[in-house]
């Protein structure tokens, strides 16, 4: 079976589901053959550096620009037409690809070539079946495509909004977001910490900001060095070594024991380690806190998007909101000496945790798949 995947490299989360998504289906289906594409950067590697270089810049520079264009493009559709005639510019040029591979399955996990393989549905006879990925919490309305054949939605309360918006009940599932398979591997608590020279009998408070280090973590740094409670803590800062550096001054002042690492391939190693995630909230940091069943405090999300998967989080228990950077070491503390919610929050992570993602989308794709067969087969011409 031939399996094409069509992601973007914008932030980060719809590209690691895609290769998460490949690895599964590498594993679970032996023999498969699975192609990946950076579907801007594969058809047009300048337009790849402005538009994606914009966007990234935008969301460092003025998130509130970013937020307003988000929600703009959920009303209006002028600016959603201009969206349609760029994909549809760009759909074209993956016809070769699609031909040439012949895949038995077109899975996406950006809005932009769900697009563009719906354009070509549409006018080019296109008759693959085409599966998304929604790599958030909450829907938009570029993912909604009538030539989408099956949806995939992190979580139930997703499924009532896409009914409204004209998905088909019956052509969506919740079965999560994949991860990599490497994520869940199990590391011992005490292990990790003994590792960094950290207490076994402290909270230990895990601060993140993404893939590139995004969000005011120098300043809830700051505020929380200077706290006298029983708490010790853990910063990845990513790629963002202006930021690695600053935090490594405040460390030297600090009241709280801290470790400041940069970029790791370990995130599940120090979740696992930790009592509360402290982080912006991405689409894939939910995930994988979620599957390590880690309380999250989330602060500086993105207008738009991240701000509807904060309400999802605050809306089931399974975060708080830390929008008060002055005062957030207050907001920490309380919440780490209050045990029993920790605990409360941590089952609710179980609840909505799905660490068979991967797995379960495999299976969906095959089944996919053996029912397009079948309708090729049954409308198949047999008058010569």
């Amino acid at each position: 079976m031939k399996f094409l995947i069509l992601s973007v490299s914008a932030g980060g989360g719809h590209i690691h589901a895609a290769y998460a998504l490949k690895k599964y289906i590498t594993q679970y289906e032996e023999g498969s053959q699975v192609e990946l594409l950076d579907t801007i950067k594969y058809l047009n590697p300048f337009l790849d550096k402005v538009l994606i270089g914009g966007y990234l810049k935008t969301l460092k520079v003025s998130p509130a620009l970013f937020g307003k264009l988000y929600n703009f493009t959920e009303k209006d559709d002028n600016l959603a037409s201009l969206s349609n005639k760029l994909n549809e510019f760009m759909a074209y040029k993956l016809i070769p690809i699609i031909e040439s591979f012949n895949p038995d399955v077109i899975i996406c996990t950006h809005p932009f070539p769900t697009e563009m393989v719906s354009i070509l549905k549409s006018k080019e006879s296109l008759k693959t079946p085409m599966l998304c990925i929604l790599t958030d919490y909450a829907p938009h309305s570029f993912w909604i495509r009538p030539q989408v054949d099956s949806y995939i939605v992190s979580n139930s309360d997703m499924i009532e909004e896409m009914v409204k918006r004209g998905v088909k009940r019956e052509n969506i599932y919740d079965l999560g977001i994949p991860v990599d398979p490497d994520f869940m591997k199990t590391f011992d608590k005490n292990e990790t910490l003994n590792e960094l020279n950290l207490s076994l009998h402290k909270k230990t408070i895990l601060i993140m900001g993404g893939s590139l280090g995004f969000g005011k973590i120098e300043k809830i740094y700051e505020s929380l060095s200077k706290s006298n409670a029983n708490i010790q803590i853990i910063i990845i800062t990513g790629n963002n070594k202006k930021l690695y550096s600053k935090l490594l001054e405040i460390a030297e002042i600090s009241n709280v024991e801290t470790r400041i690492l940069g970029y790791t391939k370990e995130v599940n190693r120090y979740m696992q380690a930790s009592d509360l995630l402290l982080t912006k909230p991405g689409g894939l940091t939910i995930t994988e806190a979620l599957i390590c069943r880690i309380p999250l405090a989330i602060f500086s999300p993105l207008p738009g998007q991240e701000e509807k998967n904060e309400d999802f989080l605050l809306k089931h228990n399974l975060a708080i909101s830390i929008h008060d950077i002055e005062n957030c070491c207050v907001t920490i503390e309380n919440l780490i000496s209050n045990p029993e919610l920790l605990d409360t929050m941590k089952n609710n992570c179980s609840n909505f945790s799905k660490p068979y993602s991967g797995k379960n989308i495999c299976e969906l794709l095959i089944n996919l798949i053996n029912k397009n067969q079948k309708i090729d087969i049954n409308n198949a011409d047999y008058s010569n």
